[in-house]
């Protein structure tokens, strides 16, 4: 009996395999109707156990790769409207405005302001996040919102602040290539980044080549699609680390 079940049981052998019991009081009936000996019990419920991990196996798979998709794809929507945007600030001088005006611009090293940093690749949330906090302010008006964003959409960002700004609030877009603090040599989270790089290119494929692989533990295969996920490999999801460096003059 033990060596039965000792056994392995390949998936190709389970394959198309209608007899095999589906719960287990399909095993129990089908055990007391062919009143199987020992070695036949161990058989059927081999069989039955190892179709039900190969299922489990699968489900499991499949909602890490949803999850991964998920997080990881861009809505079209969202893609366009940075298209977009990035198109009118190269054709509409309203949408490259200074920001902010040249006259507010001590305010943002001012410690009788309120200063905010939101760091975002995501134009509609951070537009969302500023809207919500200007307008459910007591005192708007001493409100410095410090915006920043990657080199990809630093122009969308500042047209899309530009054509819809939020006064009396002061809002500021920067990006990450502003900041002359921001290289390898003295910042240890992109030298962490750039091993973290080397790693995900030995997933050679992407996420279909990973969930391909059936004899993988699920496990495994949940960590190599999130470390194919941007909110691992993107410097904005690191950068909150970095808030007293974003203002040195300020008290923070």
């Amino acid at each position: 009996m033990y060596q039965v079940l000792e056994q392995p049981l390949s998936e190709q052998e389970l394959k198309g395999r209608s007899d095999i019991p589906q719960t287990l009081q399909d095993f129990m009936s089908e055990v007391k109707r062919s009143k199987s000996d020992a070695r036949e019990f161990a058989q059927k419920l081999k069989e039955m156990v190892t179709l039900m991990e190969q299922r489990t196996r699968t489900a499991k798979i499949q909602e890490y790769l949803y999850r991964h998709v998920a997080s990881s794809s861009i809505p079209k929507q969202l893609h366009c409207l940075a298209l977009k945007l990035a198109h009118e600030h190269s054709i509409n001088a309203a949408a490259r405005l200074q920001l902010p005006e040249a006259e507010l611009v001590p305010t943002l090293v001012d410690n009788n302001y309120f200063h905010f940093v939101l760091a975002s690749d995501n134009i509609l949330a951070a537009s969302v996040v500023a809207k919500s906090l200007v307008q459910n302010s007591l005192r708007p008006h001493k409100i410095v919102l410090h915006i920043i964003t990657d080199r990809k959409t630093y122009f969308p960002m500042q047209a899309w602040f530009s054509l819809h700004p939020l006064s009396p609030a002061i809002i500021e877009v920067k990006a990450l290539h502003h900041f002359d603090w921001l290289s390898k040599g003295k910042v240890p989270v992109l030298e962490a980044m750039e091993k973290d790089q080397r790693v995900r290119s030995q997933f050679r494929g992407g996420s279909s080549v990973i969930v391909a692989n059936n004899e993988e533990n699920p496990v495994v295969v949940a960590a190599k699609l999130q470390a194919l996920s941007p909110k691992y490999n993107s410097l904005m999801n690191h950068i909150r680390i970095h808030l007293p460096e974003v203002d040195l003059i300020l008290d923070l």
